[in-house]
């Protein structure tokens, strides 16, 4: 059964081959006195006593991950260690040679994952490529039997596509994240979506796809059925695990290029307890007081910490974050109190439905312990 900070999201650098300019990681862009993580940091700082700590999945990313001169070192010793590895991609460094470079590292144990934001020519103007470079990258890694995924940035801008968007993914028969949109590094609030939009646009077709149930909020999921399925409960587990769901504050971490520990890649920049630097990876994720108090659930102050949902869902902290400057607030694009008792409940009863699906996904790849 996983516990705590399972899993690391871990930009290794800033350094891109594009320039999109609404990059949440602000690629290419020289941060005040920043200097990129070595190679010995990030393995005697982040990979070893993560792994220890129980960190079993590894997100590498970036700016371009591959574009690290020592990036396929890192892998080898990541899977050495016994790490679940990922690399989040542009796809412009997927290619014939690095793929047989990669099947030869790691073999089996990799998850490439893309981004696309709509499958019209829109998609450029946030992901800098047409959506149909990114399906070629599809399928030369289908035709390595490369695992997939694929991340949506969700907002006001792709509001509008965004139920084509999921439809086309679960046609590719992909499962997907959706990546909500933050002023992290690019300070354009009017993409960002709101209670109305998440509402009326995006919600009811987050939960119509089950593959994509790893993360996304408001999660109407009752504590008692996730309860039933995974043994877990907000009194002994704080956070659910045995999957994942909801928001995934306290289920994962995210170090940025300089060594900045956040409790999400969407906060990274803005909100950190610590730099593996100077202080140790276990005294950042269990002392520092961003952490201690990010996964205390019932202390969130208005109806976040009172919700009965508050064990499965959370709120989103990063949108939280960037509307109210207040972390651990409530969740201002929750819909919930616009909500009848008959509609939560219907709502309610298509959450439940989708998550045993899901649940038997998870169980598949192995990222799920019945209880």
């Amino acid at each position: 059964m996983l516990g705590l900070f399972h899993t690391l999201y871990l930009e290794a650098t800033r350094r891109c081959n594009l320039s999109c300019q609404y990059c949440s990681s602000g690629s290419n862009i020289k941060h005040k006195n920043e200097t990129e993580l070595s190679y010995n940091d990030i393995m005697n700082r982040i990979l070893k006593p993560g792994y220890e700590l129980g960190t079993r999945y590894i997100e590498f990313s970036g700016g371009e991950f591959l574009l690290r001169e020592d990036a396929f070192e890192l892998l080898a010793e990541a899977d050495r260690i016994g790490y679940r590895i990922g690399i989040a991609s542009n796809g412009t460094t997927i290619n014939e040679k690095n793929i047989y470079r990669l099947k030869d590292i790691l073999g089996k144990n990799i998850l490439i994952s893309l981004g696309i934001n709509s499958f019209n020519r829109e998609n450029k103007n946030t992901r800098s490529v047409d959506f149909d470079f990114t399906l070629s990258i599809i399928k030369l890694l289908e035709q390595h039997n490369i695992n997939m995924n694929i991340c949506v940035t969700t907002g006001a801008f792709n509001a509008d596509s965004f139920a084509d968007t999921l439809y086309n993914i679960n046609l590719l028969k992909l499962p997907h994240n959706r990546i909500p949109f933050v002023p992290r590094n690019a300070d354009n609030r009017s993409f960002m979506f709101d209670k109305a939009i998440l509402k009326e646009k995006l919600h009811p077709v987050l939960r119509k796809y089950y593959h994509g149930y790893v993360s996304f909020v408001p999660f109407f999921l009752s504590s008692g059925f996730y309860e039933k399925f995974s043994g877990q409960n907000e009194h002994t587990n704080i956070v659910p695990t045995n999957p994942s769901i909801g928001c995934w504050c306290g289920s994962f971490y995210a170090v940025n290029p300089s060594g900045e520990v956040s409790p999400c890649p969407l906060l990274s920049d803005h909100i950190s307890g610590g730099n593996i630097i100077n202080t140790d990876l276990f005294d950042i994720l269990y002392k520092s007081e961003v952490f201690v108090n990010i996964v205390q659930r019932k202390k969130f102050e208005g109806r976040c910490g009172s919700c009965r949902y508050r064990f499965t869902c959370g709120g989103c902290r990063a949108m939280t974050y960037y509307y109210t400057g207040n972390l651990y607030g409530s969740d201002p694009t929750c819909f919930i109190d616009e909500l009848s008792e008959e509609e939560l409940a219907g709502i309610e009863k298509e959450i439940c439905k989708n998550f045993k699906n899901y649940l038997r996904m998870a169980k598949f790849g192995g990222i799920y312990t019945k209880y």
